[in-house]
């Protein structure tokens, strides 16, 4: 291929454009395809080798000219076309997945139900046997086509090859920048620090949703138990579904932020069949294309996902539109996390749910437990999932994988898991890595929020403006650099984990 990094270059946006509109379509549930193949034949300068061997040697010749932040465009680079290249050689996989799950029917006691349907009626399900059975469904449903899920992963080692890698660990490791023995180690470490708080509350929860459930080893719950629990169902009628966007947009607006980011931001909430059942956010072009797609759905848990989302689409509608391409389109996503997570945090703060939410001060105090707690249970059950994707990518997914997961998850979160979901719940690329570093972010970002603005920075203008200093600077900074500009400290994984135990033990 002739001068593939200008080609790159020139095609990128388009890539990025189309890409984030074939999957806006597919999980709005305007599509039921995701064609992504196609996508990458007619893209051959985006998942490419060559392009991949012309920026690392382009790197040490930026470094020896002293130029940082072009040094910073490469390696973006490189991780990005790394990336796609993997997704290109699991595109038809990706397709046959969508495919299967799209259209697959699992029958459930006297229904039958998409996996879609029953993997987002199974949380909400207040009768245990029911839940029983549509976790059952899904578990099952997924070990009968783990061939499937498998051949997705099995992209992985083909990249290693195609980029001669020594593996793919190694890969990871050197395009993200990410050293994974040490974040491996230090999850290890917050799984230990923050297990007696964890277990506490757990206990609890679990009592809350069945006056008979016991979290493991003496107790019989089960993670369908747990994902009950973490919806908080005994304070729903706390969060009504027509109360929250609202407290949403009244915060926002009192804060400085326009809700629309001035038209930047376009919301999708409208209800059609087939569409996600959580919020997520797709960024066509950045920052003038960026798109919120909602259901609106009651619960502590459905504000959280809410606010989440919309620190994501805030993040990318406020990215400088004078920066570099490579800076404005591409990012350390830990960055983007931390971001999203300072938002979804919020419900942990009870004067935050007195002001905007309207509740009572003793429901407050209690619904802002209950948040720390659903986001302990997130941390603990990513702390889990690292160890053992390394192993899958070290070792390739099989039945011995499946029970490494399952342990992994039960010794995490006390309750017995479903096995087939052993491939199911790994993201691509070790994303788990990129939040985890996103949560200790976080902790700074908050720390430092707090110092600066007071406790109640969230209603602070001021605050307002200086996070949007940085939303501007895109993808100019990684999780590292950001926690040393804010702190002068390394990121330290544990530190969330003891912000979390410290909210429980108000």
């Amino acid at each position: 291929m002739d001068r593939p990094l200008p080609l790159l270059r020139a095609s990128l946006d388009d890539f990025l454009a189309q890409l984030a509109t074939l999957h806006y379509r597919h999980a709005a549930g305007l599509a039921p395809d995701l064609p992504l193949r196609e996508l990458y034949e007619d893209s051959p300068e985006i998942a490419s080798a060559e392009a991949f061997a012309a920026v690392t040697e382009a790197v040490p010749k930026a470094q020896a000219k002293g130029d940082l932040l072009g040094v910073r465009r490469l390696r973006l680079l490189r991780d990005f076309i790394a990336t796609q290249l993997e997704e290109a050689l699991a595109a038809s996989h990706a397709e046959a997945i969508s495919h299967l799950e799209t259209r697959a029917r699992l029958p459930v006691d006297d229904q039958v139900l998409s996996f879609g349907e029953a993997l987002g009626q199974l949380p909400h399900e207040s009768e245990r046997g029911r839940r029983a059975l549509l976790e059952g469904a899904t578990g099952n449903f997924l070990w009968d086509n783990r061939g499937l899920y498998s051949d997705r992963r099995d992209a992985a080692f083909r990249v290693t090859e195609q980029l001669r890698a020594p593996s793919y660990l190694a890969l990871r490791e050197d395009v993200s920048g990410i050293a994974l023995d040490p974040l491996a180690k230090a999850a290890q470490e917050t799984l230990a620090a923050t297990e007696d708080a964890y277990r506490d509350v757990l206990a609890y929860v679990l009592k809350k949703v069945e006056p008979t459930l016991r979290p493991l080893p003496s107790g019989n719950a089960r993670r369908h138990d747990l994902q009950a629990a973490t919806q908080v169902p005994w304070m729903n009628g706390l969060f009504r579904r027509e109360d929250e966007w609202p407290a949403v947009v009244r915060w926002l607006t009192e804060w400085g932020f326009h809700p629309a980011a001035q038209g930047r931001l376009r919301i999708d909430d409208e209800e059609r069949p087939g569409k996600a059942s959580r919020p997520f956010t797709v960024t066509v072009r950045v920052p003038d294309e960026v798109r919120l797609v909602v259901r609106r759905r009651a619960g502590l848990d459905a504000l959280g996902g809410l606010l989440h989302e919309y620190g994501h689409a805030l993040h990318h509608a406020h990215v400088s539109d004078q920066l570099p391409l490579e800076l404005r389109r591409l990012e350390d996503a830990s960055v983007t996390e931390a971001f999203a997570t300072l938002f979804e945090r919020l419900p942990t703060h009870e004067e935050w749910l007195k002001r905007y939410v309207r509740l009572p001060s003793a429901p407050a105090r209690d619904a802002s437990r209950m948040a720390a707690f659903q986001a302990l249970t997130v941390l603990r059950r990513h702390c889990a999932k690292l160890p053992y994707e390394l192993s899958l990518y070290r070792h390739g997914a099989s039945p011995e994988r499946a029970e490494e997961y399952a342990d992994a998850q039960r010794r995490a979160l006390f309750v017995e898991p479903h096995p087939g979901f052993f491939l199911f719940d790994v993201d691509p690329q070790l994303y788990v890595t990129r939040y985890l570093r996103a949560w200790a972010l976080e902790t700074r970002l908050t720390q430092q929020l707090t110092a600066r603005f007071n406790e109640d920075w969230w209603r602070n203008p001021a605050a307002g403006r200086w996070l949007q200093g940085f939303f501007g600077r895109g993808g100019t900074d990684d999780a590292e650099a950001l926690a040393s500009e804010l702190s002068g400290k390394a990121l330290t994984l544990p530190e969330a984990g003891s912000r979390l135990v410290a909210l429980l033990d108000r």
